[in-house]
């Protein structure tokens, strides 16, 4: 997995600006490339505002133990939801599992939920 670093192109006077419901700001933000779908990946890459490049050395490091800090506190909350929490076809709600993370957690996709779902689904 690699990392990437995408930061706003915004202008002075903006701290960045918000694309597929996560804010991007000027200064960027290291994600990993696993962390979109293809259809994601092509809407942040058609975006003129943003700016996609390699991350700083050191980041891919970073970048996995967030990963897997996001990945523990999300199936922590999907051992406890309730059936409520669950769409028609199954998968767990983004908003309930939001709702029960940690304040300031950050990151978390429907994509990267249906990822960690499936996962547990596989695990014996």
């Amino acid at each position: 997995m690699s990392a990437l670093l995408i930061r706003s192109t915004a202008g002075e006077g903006f701290e960045g600006h918000f694309r597929l419901g996560r804010f991007w700001p000027r200064a960027g933000q290291v994600v990993a490339q696993d962390a979109f779908t293809a259809e994601e990946w092509a809407v942040l890459t058609a975006d003129p505002r943003l700016h996609i490049g390699p991350a700083p050395d050191g980041a891919q490091a970073e970048a996995d133990a967030k990963a897997q800090s996001l990945t523990d506190a999300v199936r922590a909350v999907l051992a406890a939801l309730e059936p409520g929490d669950f769409e028609a076809d199954g998968l767990p709600k983004l908003a309930a599992v939001k709702a029960r993370l940690p304040e300031g957690t950050k990151g978390l996709t429907k994509a990267l939920l249906v990822t960690i779902w499936g996962d547990l689904k596989l695990t014996p």
